[in-house]
């Protein structure tokens, strides 16, 4: 009986969840390939730069950062579904949403002038509306649950895993959960300002209409926790070769 209901689990499973041809045509429409492939070359850099101070024992165990995409593939086919997918799919054929997409894939995107339009517009009395109606869609973008998901998955055991980790106490935890998601939350609204500069009010508050969708809040959730299976073991991979003190001035 465990047997057959285990094989009734597994097939409802393999007739729901996305198909690797939705999968792909949703990383080709949203732009998630170019930063799938930004991701690995930070990341292959960063492995490259603790290699040099590494013992060629460490060194020969470099993880592969083909698995990012990978595993960012095999996570969104586990964890949407095929009729979600769809919808998903579908909300990328509105111009809008690309167009946005478009911005937040600029290749010579600055935090910095971010920042200063943020304050700039911020300071502006009559952009009251405009500021609304952008942390209105960062609101969607960056939801508190979401961020949990990266947090819980990815950073919670990085800082477990690090020197020191073992001193690490549930409140302790528990604030820098707290701080991570206020961080990434006001990250969101200043990158989003930024990045709709160039939209009216009118296209705003459709592009509010289009992240507040069923469809957009399942790719969000689903993004957040691919992102933190992709990177999760080669952040431990790291962190297991990277001996903190061994490279602290004393």
């Amino acid at each position: 009986m465990k047997k057959q209901l285990y094989i009734i689990v597994l097939l409802s499973s393999l007739l729901f969840s996305a198909t690797p041809e939705q999968v792909e045509k949703y990383i080709s429409v949203s732009s998630s390939e170019e930063q799938l492939i930004e991701l690995e070359s930070q990341f292959s850099q960063m492995q490259n730069n603790i290699n040099k101070i590494s013992s060629e024992e460490e060194a020969s165990n470099s993880y592969d950062m083909q698995l990012l995409s990978i595993r960012f593939r095999e996570y969104l086919q586990k964890n949407i579904s095929e009729d979600e997918m769809e919808e998903i799919i579908a909300q990328y054929k509105n111009v809008l949403l690309l167009q946005f997409v478009s911005a937040q894939n600029d290749p010579d995107f600055d935090p910095n002038k971010a920042e200063a339009y943020a304050k700039q517009i911020k300071a502006d009395p009559e952009a009251s509306v405009r500021i609304e109606l952008v942390e209105k869609i960062a609101d969607a973008l960056y939801k508190k649950e979401s961020i949990a998901i990266l947090y819980d998955n990815l950073m919670k055991p990085l800082m477990q895993n690090s020197i020191g980790g073992d001193k690490l106490n549930d409140e302790t935890m528990k604030k820098s959960k707290e701080m991570y998601i206020k961080m990434m939350i006001e990250e969101g609204k200043t990158e989003t300002l930024y990045f709709t500069k160039e939209f009216t009010q009118e296209e705003l508050e459709a592009l509010l209409k289009i992240v507040q969708t069923p469809a957009m809040d399942h790719e969000s959730k689903a993004v957040f926790g691919a992102m933190a299976y992709a990177l999760k073991e080669f952040f431990l991979s790291m962190a297991s070769r990277y001996d903190l003190s061994k490279h602290q001035k004393h």
